[in-house]
């Protein structure tokens, strides 16, 4: 079965999304819209597909559609496409606020249609490695960070980068989010380019997360702690994963570390990583995440199945990033800025009046 497909939005991600969608067997990529003469241009040019500015001149002429426009038209374009009757994949965030996300979940319930989202990390094959292993996490640290791109600006770091995460921890804590502590800081601003966020579930798991767009140091990790023992994941490294389980010879040791000799002491410092807690390599074999995540969307429509990231998992990921701009935004301090820059101000303006919020986790 070929379905008929337009992507919408040839930026940088509509780029790589319009190659892999025109070389997948069981799509034809009808057209490329894009209101920038540019765009549609070079769409034409790379791809010899029909390019249009509006999606509106393509609604009787496809199936579904990849939506790869700014977040802030996510709303409009996909509303127009669901209520046309057309499947949808659309990029991460889903929309921009949680009631645009129920309107476009209930828009697809209504005409029976798929709605994917493109939380493309959960297609990782480093992820989908370490998920197997990582069972009722109780700690989860995740650090995104990157220089600044001048990408996504419509948006703050927590939409942009932050969101992936949030996406894979509330995939692997399976409990509702019970509270969110948040601290947020604008750089170029006018929304925060770095935060940090602390989730706390109703199970009593814990999850840490840091993201920046102005980090000298680029960073993707996710590291989950429980009774499994401890997963690393450095997605910078494409071939491995890191795994520490909690090995027989742990479970059955009965030692008081207190009152041990010297030479029990080395004895066990020797076998840690060895029989006690045994530390591997995990090889991971690579794919093209972006190419999985097609292909499920291929299959949910065809198959008539749920999406792995469907448009509920988009909103329920949204839901819990909006408290935690709401919670960055709200902050509880009003404190001068001691931070300098051409975005901030020397005369004592407040943290508020700066676009820096804080929340009121103790001792921040």
């Amino acid at each position: 079965m070929t379905l008929r497909v337009a992507v919408v939005g040839y930026g940088k991600l509509g780029t790589i999304h319009a190659r892999l969608i025109d070389e997948h067997p069981g799509f034809s990529l009808v057209a490329v819209i894009d209101p920038l003469d540019k765009n549609r241009r070079d769409a034409a040019a790379n791809l010899g597909v029909a390019t249009h500015s509006d999606v509106e001149h393509v609604l009787d002429e496809v199936d579904c559609a990849i939506v790869a426009t700014p977040t802030v038209f996510h709303h409009n374009v996909c509303a127009t496409l669901l209520e046309k009757g057309k499947h949808v994949f659309v990029e991460k965030p889903i929309t921009t606020t949680p009631a645009e996300a129920r309107r476009l979940v209930d828009l697809a319930k209504e005409n029976h249609l798929k709605l994917q989202v493109g939380h493309v990390v959960r297609f990782d094959h480093r992820f989908q490695a370490a998920e197997k292993l990582i069972q009722s996490p109780q700690l989860i640290e995740c650090t995104r960070s990157s220089g600044y791109t001048f990408r996504s600006m419509d948006v703050g770091v927590t939409l942009d980068l932050m969101i992936h995460d949030l996406d894979l921890v509330l995939s692997l804590v399976d409990s509702p989010v019970e509270s969110v502590q948040a601290i947020g800081t604008a750089v170029i601003g006018p929304h925060e380019d770095i935060a940090h966020a602390r989730l706390t579930f109703s199970n009593g798991a814990i999850a840490n997360l840091t993201a920046s767009r102005v980090s000298f140091d680029q960073v993707r990790k996710l590291e989950a702690t429980g009774r499994f023992g401890f997963v690393s994941v450095d997605f910078l490294k494409e071939d491995t994963i890191t795994a520490l389980s909690v090995g027989p010879e742990l479970q059955s040791l009965d030692i008081d570390p207190t009152n041990m000799s010297p030479a029990q002491q080395q004895q066990i410092s020797d076998r840690f990583f060895v029989d006690l807690l045994p530390k591997a390599e995990l090889p991971v074999k690579p794919t093209n995440a972006i190419a999985e995540e097609h292909q499920d969307f291929y299959t949910a429509i065809t198959e008539d199945r749920t999406p792995v990231v469907s448009g509920a998992t988009g909103e329920r990921v949204l839901n819990v990033a909006a408290r935690i701009v709401n919670t960055i935004k709200a902050g509880s301090t009003n404190e001068p800025s001691e931070i300098g820059g051409p975005h901030f101000s020397q005369d004592g303006e407040s943290f508020k009046e700066l676009g820096i919020h804080r929340s009121s986790v103790r001792g921040l």
